[in-house]
């Protein structure tokens, strides 16, 4: 079983998948809220914070969403829709991650299927989990919200 990690040792990807591997330093910005960009980015070393823009009338908040750290990977969603980023990631430490072109990993899972499925089965996975910790966030807030009625 192969993970998206693994892959960029994997000599098929390395020959079908352009991809960089790049150092960020503590608050540096990764990924922009709203940028249109199709790269997935692999975390080789460090942590990164994942947080969003939300507006009141004291000013903008910036509330984290995750922290994730090596062997995770962020911006996955944009890879398959095109959309612009639902999320900011910012270096909490000094960090490496590896920069691949999401549209050049799909053609890699078609032509590699039996690599994309494993692929496919982790990216579903992860989403899965975000799913169930955003539904865990949405229940508290609302619980919040109505207690206070």
């Amino acid at each position: 079983m192969i993970n998206l990690i693994q892959l960029l040792n994997d000599p098929d990807f390395i020959q079908s998948v352009p991809y960089s591997k790049i150092k960020y330093q503590p608050k540096d910005v990764i990924l922009r809220e709203n940028e249109v960009s199709q790269e997935v980015y692999f975390i080789l070393d460090g942590q990164v914070q994942v947080s969003i823009h939300i507006s009141d009338d004291a000013g903008k908040l910036l509330p984290g969403l995750a922290r994730l750290t090596k062997d995770d990977f962020f911006g996955e969603l944009s890879m398959f829709d095109g959309e612009p980023r639902s999320a900011e990631v910012i270096a909490l430490t000094a960090c490496e991650v590896a920069k691949v072109d999401g549209s050049q990993m799909l053609s890699f899972m078609e032509k590699y299927p039996d690599k994309g499925y494993f692929v496919l089965r982790e990216l579903f996975m992860n989403l899965v989990m975000r799913m169930r910790q955003n539904n865990i966030r949405t229940k508290t807030v609302l619980d919040l919200y109505l207690n206070e009625q």
